[in-house]
Formats: C-alpha cells, structure tokens, sequence
C-alpha cells in the first residue's frame, strides 16, 4: 500500500512517523529510507537525510508484552523504546538504563524483575 504524507521542513521523524501513523492507521511502525536504514525518531528531518519527495517504507511492528508479579514492559522486536509501568522494586521503572534499550529483541520476566 502507498500512501502520501507531508510534514512541514522544520519537523522531526517523529512528526513523519505520527502523519504515517495517522495515514495507515497503525500505531507501531519504523520508518526506513529507500536504501533500508531505519530513521532515528530522535533526528530532525533535516539532520535525517530525507529530501522532499524521498520515499520512505514504513514498517509494521507487532507489540510484546512481558510481565513480572507487579510490573510491565511494552515492546516492538528491534524497536528504540521500551515502556515499563508497576511497581519500580519489581521492574515497572526502566529509566536509568533506558538509553541501554536499543534493538531489543526479547524481554524475559521473573519473579521481580526483567
């Protein structure tokens, strides 16, 4: 499926992959350049590389889910964010290592943590 999507020049990846979002109807989706890198949603457009006009694959992620007894964490395989909720002595608060999370591909849980 093809689908048109314009973001103002001075915007983000992030604004591009929520007008792409908002276009396929899908909320989880990496977007790639025409030669298959993976765009940084922390990079301005500009500092991304894209032209007007490039061509971008957006590409659908399946969400996981891994729990411990009172803590979550949301994930996509490969994704660049993880989400964790709960209780922070049971796993539930992954801020200080959340720079480590990049190209996940499986969470475990156990008893009390991740």
């Amino acid at each position: 499926r093809s689908e048109t999507v314009s973001v103002l020049p001075c915007g983000t990846v992030v604004d591009l992959k929520i007008a792409a979002q908002q276009s396929f109807g899908h909320r989880f989706l990496r977007l790639a350049t025409g030669v298959g890198r993976f765009l940084d949603p922390r990079e301005s457009l500009q500092l991304s590389g894209l032209q007007d006009g490039d061509s971008i694959a957006a590409v659908a992620q399946q969400p996981k889910i891994a729990a411990t007894r009172d803590a979550f964490a949301l994930w996509c395989v490969g994704g660049d964010r993880i989400v964790t909720w709960g209780d922070p002595d049971e796993g539930g608060d992954s801020s200080s290592v959340q720079d480590q999370l990049r190209n996940v591909q499986q969470i475990c849980g156990t008893g009390g943590a991740f």
